[in-house]
Parts: C-alpha cells; sequence; structure tokens
C-alpha cells in the first residue's frame, strides 16, 4: 500500500526552536556579560543597539546591557526608528533581538564600527544580532 503525505508547514516547531535560540542567548549573554561587567577595568567603550523596519512599531525588543541587575532589559510597542547607547569597558556580549510584524533589521556598533547585523522578513519577523 502507497501512502502520499503532503508536506506540512511546521511554524509552531520553528517558532518554539527560535524561542528556545532567542532563551539560549539571554542567558549566556547575561552569564558573561554581566560578570564581564563585574570583572571589567580599562578603557571605556560606547556599544550602540538600532533596530528599523517596514512597520511604525515592533512588537518587542530584548537587549543586553551592562547596566542593572541583570543587564537585560524588555520592552514592548517600542516606535521604529530606535536606538539605544552606553558605555562598557571589558569584553562582555552583547546580543538584541527584535520581533515586528513585517521586516525587522538590528545593527550592532562598537565606538561606531558595525560588528553585527541581521535582517529578518516574515509575519512575524524575529532578527538577532550578538557580538
Amino acid at each position: 500500500m502507497t501512502s502520499h503525505l503532503s508536506p506540512t508547514p511546521r511554524p509552531a516547531k520553528h517558532v518554539a526552536s527560535l524561542s528556545i535560540l532567542l532563551a539560549a542567548l539571554s542567558a549566556f549573554a547575561t552569564a558573561v556579560g554581566v560578570c564581564g561587567a563585574a570583572k571589567a577595568t580599562g578603557p571605556q567603550s560606547q556599544v550602540t543597539y538600532e533596530l528599523s523596519g517596514s512597520a511604525p512599531v515592533a512588537d518587542y525588543i530584548s537587549y543586553q546591557t551592562n547596566t542593572g541587575q541583570t543587564g537585560e532589559v524588555a520592552q514592548a510597542h517600542v516606535p521604529l526608528p530606535w536606538t539605544t547607547q552606553f558605555s562598557f569597558a571589558g569584553s562582555p556580549v552583547f546580543v538584541i533581538s527584535a520581533q515586528s510584524p513585517g521586516s525587522i533589521a538590528c545593527t550592532i556598533l562598537i565606538d561606531g564600527n558595525v560588528v553585527s547585523q541581521a535582517t529578518a522578513n516574515g509575519a512575524p519577523a524575529r532578527t538577532v544580532c550578538a557580538h
């Protein structure tokens, strides 16, 4: 007996995989970034996170800094384009992730030099930049 199976989309599995990736990146950045910030010495550098997209607002963003108790910030309904800057010393890990109903792009700059860029398209679009 021959069975004909048609391919079925797997968006739930893809979304779950992406969610796991974002959680892992966030946990790694929190562990390494906070430890790096606590031990940081030496000259200060400037990190800049930038987001832009086709929609006027990002559904949510999450990013790593060297400030605050955990160093992680999450925001919802963020007007685009968006940017934030802060200073750091040492070698922490930086991560920014975002979701938008249209295309969305992220960029990480350190002292004005692009160190990570990514663009995503979809409904919703999800992007991650890490350095």
